[in-house]
Order: C-alpha cells, then sequence, then structure tokens
C-alpha cells in the first residue's frame, strides 16, 4: 500500500510538471520591428578612383533611433567628374517593408520557408522580411590609365534593430543598437578580360564582400519564450539604363559571403538584407525542479518494489 501511495506521488508530480508547461501562455503570434541603419565614413585606398568630397547623405536619425554620425550614401568618382557611381542604403519596419523588388515581380516578403509572398500583412513566425536594402548606381569612370585597388573602399553599416513584441511596435522587446558590419567594395574597369569570378558576364562584374559572422543568428527570452533571429542576403533586381536585366548574384564562400552587380552604364543594383524568427519554450525553472522530484520519486518507488519482493 505505501508503495503505490509513492507511485501515485511521483506519478501526480510529473503530471504537475506537465500541467506547468502547458500553463505557459503561447508564443507571439506576430512580431514588430524597426530597423535604422547607416554608413560610417568610408576609408577609400587611393588609386584613380577617389571618393567624391561632399557627396554623403546625411542620415536623418528619424525618431533619434538611426546611429550617430552614419550617413545614407556616399559616391567616388575617376577622371571623367562629374560622372559618379553610389551605394544607398534604406531601411525598414514592419508596416513599410516592400512587397516587390523594382521589377514589380520578385517579392521581398516571403512566407514560412520562402513558399511565396507574404501577403497577410504579418511577420509571423518563419517569414523573410527584408529590413534593409542597399542600392548600388554605376557610372564608367574613367581611371585616366591609372590602377585601380583593390578593394576601392571599406565602410562599416551600424544599425539598431528593434523587436516588438506587436505589429504596432509599442513593447520593446529586444533591441540591438550596436550592430556593426563591414563591407568592402571591388570596382572593375571596362574590360572584356576580366579578373576572378565574372557570373553576370558584364565588363566586369562588380563585387561587394562581407563576412558570413556579419549575418549570424542572434536571440533573446521574451515571456517563457527564446526568440531566434536569422538573417541572409536575397539578391535584387540590376537594371541598365532603367530597364530591368535580372538579379545580382550571392555567392557564399564559408567565411565571407560575395555579391556580384553587373557593370552596367548607366544602371543600379540593389542587395536586400532579409531577417525572420523561431520561438521555443523555455521550461521553468520549477517545472523543471518538479518533473527532476517526480523522477527520483519514481526511482525510489520501484527500488522499494524490489526490496519487497526479495
Amino acid at each position: 500500500m505505501k508503495t503505490m501511495i509513492k507511485t501515485a506521488g511521483a506519478a501526480s508530480l510529473l503530471a504537475m510538471a506537465v500541467a506547468g508547461t502547458s500553463a505557459v501562455a503561447a508564443p507571439l503570434a506576430q512580431l514588430g520591428f524597426s530597423q535604422h541603419a547607416g554608413f560610417s565614413t568610408p576609408t577609400f585606398f587611393g588609386g584613380s578612383l577617389q571618393f567624391k568630397a561632399g557627396s554623403t547623405v546625411a542620415n536623418p536619425d528619424a525618431g533619434g533611433l538611426a546611429p550617430a554620425g552614419t550617413s545614407l550614401g556616399f559616391a567616388w568618382e575617376g577622371g571623367n567628374a562629374p560622372a559618379q557611381s553610389s551605394i544607398g542604403i534604406q531601411s525598414f519596419d514592419n508596416d513599410s517593408a516592400p512587397t516587390v523588388d523594382v521589377d514589380g515581380a520578385t517579392p521581398l516578403r516571403y512566407t514560412a520557408g520562402f513558399a511565396g509572398t507574404d501577403v497577410d500583412g504579418q511577420w509571423n513566425e518563419g517569414d523573410w522580411w527584408v529590413i534593409d536594402t542597399i542600392t548600388q548606381t554605376n557610372e564608367a569612370l574613367d581611371s585616366l590609365g591609372g590602377a585601380i585597388n583593390d578593394p576601392l573602399w571599406t565602410v562599416d553599416t551600424l544599425a539598431d534593430l528593434r523587436i516588438f513584441a506587436d505589429a504596432g511596435r509599442t513593447t520593446l522587446a529586444y533591441q540591438d543598437p550596436t550592430t556593426t558590419n563591414q563591407i568592402s567594395f571591388n570596382e572593375t574597369l571596362n574590360q572584356t578580360t576580366c579578373a576572378g569570378l565574372n557570373p553576370l558576364g558584364t565588363n566586369c562584374d562588380d563585387v561587394f564582400t562581407a563576412s558570413t559572422g556579419a549575418f549570424a543568428p542572434v536571440s533573446f527570452n521574451y515571456m517563457g519564450y527564446k526568440y531566434d533571429l536569422s538573417f541572409q542576403l536575397l539578391p535584387g533586381i540590376s537594371t541598365n539604363d532603367g530597364t530591368p536585366v535580372g538579379p545580382s548574384v550571392v555567392v557564399d564562400n564559408g567565411t565571407t559571403i560575395s555579391v556580384f552587380t553587373p557593370e552596367n552604364d548607366p544602371g543600379t543594383s540593389s542587395i536586400h538584407i532579409a531577417m525572420s524568427y523561431t520561438a521555443t519554450l523555455i521550461p521553468e525553472p520549477s517545472v523543471l525542479g518538479l518533473f527532476g522530484a517526480g523522477v527520483l520519486a519514481l526511482g525510489f518507488a520501484g527500488r522499494r518494489r524490489k526490496n519487497v519482493s526479495a
């Protein structure tokens, strides 16, 4: 009889543990986000193409969230000034995130697993939504026969990413105000023989490079759940004199990611940074304790039964 009571008690403890896990609220059905990113002052490495003085576009610091001292873009030029190439960055929140690329067809809000275009207006678990778009504007620059250094420039992108527990962005659940990623850029001459990869087949493809670590997942805990944020680069549509000509090419080299953009004159190329999340239940310490106590009690009951049999 005592053995039965002990066994029943242990079973009750296990039942309490299971009940405790079921009592935790469900994960949030959707989240909100805001992203404010900008460029630091670029570092140019000499050669015949140079940073264009006074070309930086000030970051408006909307709501005081954009990193201080950053710009939304800058330009560089050669010997045929005022012709210039430039780069710009645009950030989004869950209300302003674009739905299609510049060609009007490529989706920029994907459902979970990239299964299709997300049209419900909700950033749900597994959905991939674009948080930043980097756009390169390309012109043919005269190098005056001089060398083009490789890379032409490097720049840090600084961002203040905020995740909210509601689509209206009123309850802050997580903030990463110090995200810093470095991008390097290789400019190429307009020539038929290209050094290195040239997947787009232009004369010759320009190349952006970033570390894969810049897109490593980050996590935060909120209301009993662990939320994992994942990031990746998506190729954007390029244009040739205003006409869409296909996407850029993203190549993962293991430790670095290269983005190849066409050398159109004039032309534009875009790269998108997308974000997704998953939610995982975090067992409460009390639940784990109850579960352990239940297992221990069952173990003692088993030993008791063996002793009685003996």
